[in-house]
């Protein structure tokens, strides 16, 4: 949570181009993921941690470029794709890692549902985007796998969540994701819908048109405006969609303790 407060206030971008530090750590770890060295990787994890680098930093300064990497120079033909799958595995593994250094923290009573787009099997995104959000104390349900839209639904509809985060790698999968979000939106309560991924930030396509409600063109910028939605930062919301959210978060902790609405009334 200290971690995604600090990058909130500063430019990520900014430290990645003038941190010689950090450069460092990417190349070391890009290094190992094309060699397919899963110690190395680690190693190089160890190193950042032990220079007092936060995990969200070593997320979007290490992990993130190196696997945008991998990914072009599978494009390229420089790897095949048993290398890039090998490299997307290490990158997975080095992400578990630093979640089990992370303290228990005090849960915000909000849950989301992070998937990638039914079809799109890059997945490395849509857990970076789950990683957040469960560091800024959101209960996260976060679906390894791309989620057909049928089953995606019926399962909000059995554990509703305050947001669903929806990642498309590739552009011909955005189709999808409309497809998924104007179902969601007939749920009831219905989700806020949020959209990320390369695939939306490298086309002019207006989010709007494919049915969401927020875009989050990485991890932070996800966070950021999954918070918005569903009210928790300082800008003013609409009177409706304040109550809308004040509402969705005391049904999320009545639920958490197990007490009915009549219960939850009589106390």
């Amino acid at each position: 949570n200290k971690d995604c407060n600090m990058l909130r206030s500063q430019n990520a971008e900014g430290w990645m181009k003038g941190d010689s530090g950090v450069e460092r750590l990417r190349r070391r770890f890009l290094d190992a993921l094309v060699l397919g060295e899963r110690t190395l990787a680690s190693a190089v994890v160890s190193d950042a941690r032990q220079q007092g680098i936060s995990a969200a930093r070593i997320y979007l300064d290490v992990f993130a470029p190196s696997q945008v990497k991998i990914g072009d120079l599978w494009q390229e033909g420089t790897i095949n794709s048993a290398q890039e799958h090998l490299a997307t595995s290490i990158t997975l593994d080095m992400m578990d890692a630093l979640n089990d250094e992370m303290e228990p923290r005090k849960t915000l009573g909000f849950r989301a549902v992070v998937t990638s787009v039914e079809g799109d099997f890059h997945v490395v995104g849509a857990r970076m985007v789950a990683d957040f959000l469960g560091m800024d104390g959101w209960d996260v349900d976060f679906l390894s796998n791309p989620t057909p839209v049928n089953d995606l639904i019926e399962f909000v509809r059995q554990r509703p969540a305050d947001i669903v985060v929806l990642s498309s790698t590739l552009r011909e999968f955005l189709p999808n994701a409309k497809t998924a979000a104007e179902a969601l939106h007939v749920l009831e309560p219905s989700p806020k819908v949020l959209i990320g991924g390369s695939a939306v930030y490298t086309t002019d396509l207006d989010v709007h048109s494919l049915g969401c409600d927020g875009i989050g063109r990485d991890a932070l910028e996800a966070l950021t405006e999954a918070r918005r939605l569903v009210g928790l930062t300082e800008q003013k919301l609409p009177l409706e969609d304040h109550l809308t959210a004040m509402g969705r978060r005391i049904k999320s902790i009545r639920t958490t303790h197990g007490m009915t609405q009549q219960e939850l009334a009589n106390a």
